[in-house]
């Protein structure tokens, strides 16, 4: 599976307890809505459902359900048959022609799983997951502008669908679109400034040029910011400056060990460098007090440009803030144990 095409096989949670009559109709419920199951209810489901099917093999909701809770524990070519059945029964159901697809795709069937998206779609042309999916099959075949077609339909239902949007981007970059890419990595990272993918997408918008977003090491985390901004010519911090200060506060705070060092960059301007420095220092400071009372700040100014070295290239940036911050362990005291001489 390409490393950048995220399957979503998400499903319920449910009610302990019930008869078993109850248990499987909540069971279903829980399974159409997509809510999510802990591993001893999946297998509790898996018994239930069975027995269920084998009662009553031409009910093509039990069919599904059970092809789904099958699905979910990593049984894809048992899941196979059930959910073919439940698509025979109920051929309209955009549903389960959807999840037949996703169960073709486990399988490695890749030209099954594409139809099995298109014919969800032809009953429900609004389809979010069909259309995101769709869109993870052409990509995964390299067909990069029916992919884009239907990350672009997807996006106009739902405009902050993560794979949509990441994925969009690996596409302009395939195509070696680079303004389109550059757009297209900074709405990802608008809605999803966070996590490993989002490290990613800074990675790459930085390779283009754009610091936008960028990754600072705080500690044993990594974390994704938009770059501090001020008023013009000035030390006031903006809105969108305060909320990227207040998520490294809080994650230097949580850290126990290490100093924050914060680097200020600004090009032929050490005054300005000083001033924007001791700014941000007495915003973290003053909604983290336990790092002014740890003194754990610590401040440098620069009157040069900021020099970023990546793959071979040396990039100047004339008025930047970077983040770091090692962490290094308390070492235990040992206290020594004095022994008493023998006598």
């Amino acid at each position: 599976m390409n490393s950048y095409v995220m399957y979503l096989c998400v499903v319920a949670t449910l009610l302990c307890g019930c008869a078993t009559g109850n248990f499987e109709r909540s069971l279903q419920d829980r399974i159409e809505n997509q809510e999510h199951l802990t591993g001893d209810e999946l297998r509790r489901g898996a018994l239930t459902l069975r027995k269920a099917v084998e009662q009553d093999p031409a009910n093509a909701r039990l069919n599904f359900s059970y092809g789904r809770v099958l699905l979910a524990t990593d049984h894809p070519r048992q899941a196979l048959p059930y959910l073919q059945k439940a698509v025979t029964l109920n051929p309209e159901n955009a549903g389960y022609l959807f999840w037949l697809g996703v169960a073709y795709g486990e399988n490695k069937q890749i030209k099954p799983e594409r139809a099995s998206y298109e014919r969800a779609l032809q009953r429900d042309g609004n389809y979010l997951q069909a259309l995101v999916y769709l869109g993870n099959n052409y990509l995964n075949a390299k067909a990069y502008q029916s992919a884009l077609k239907y990350y672009q339909r997807a996006l106009a239902i739902s405009p902050t669908n993560s794979q949509a949007l990441y994925n969009r981007a690996i596409i302009y970059r395939h195509l070696q679109q680079k303004p389109n890419e550059k757009l297209a990595w900074r709405l990802y990272l608008e809605s999803h400034p966070s996590g490993e993918l989002a490290h990613r997408a800074a990675d790459h918008l930085n390779q283009l040029g754009d610091l936008s977003y960028r990754n600072h090491r705080l500690g044993p985390r990594t974390v994704t910011l938009p770059a501090i901004t001020f008023a013009p010519s000035s030390a006031e911090l903006t809105p969108s400056a305060e909320a990227a200060l207040n998520q490294v506060g809080l994650t230097v705070s949580l850290l126990k060990n290490g100093k924050l060092d914060i680097l200020v960059y600004q090009k032929n301007n050490r005054e300005l460098a000083a001033r924007r420095a001791v700014s941000i220092k007495r915003y973290i400071e003053k909604r983290f007090q336990v790092l002014k009372t740890e003194e754990r700040i610590r401040l440098s100014w620069f009157d040069v440009s900021e020099k970023r070295n990546r793959a071979g290239h040396t990039a100047k940036i004339d008025e930047s803030v970077v983040f770091l911050l090692y962490d290094i362990p308390i070492k235990k005291e040992i206290k020594a144990r004095k022994v008493g001489k023998k006598k």
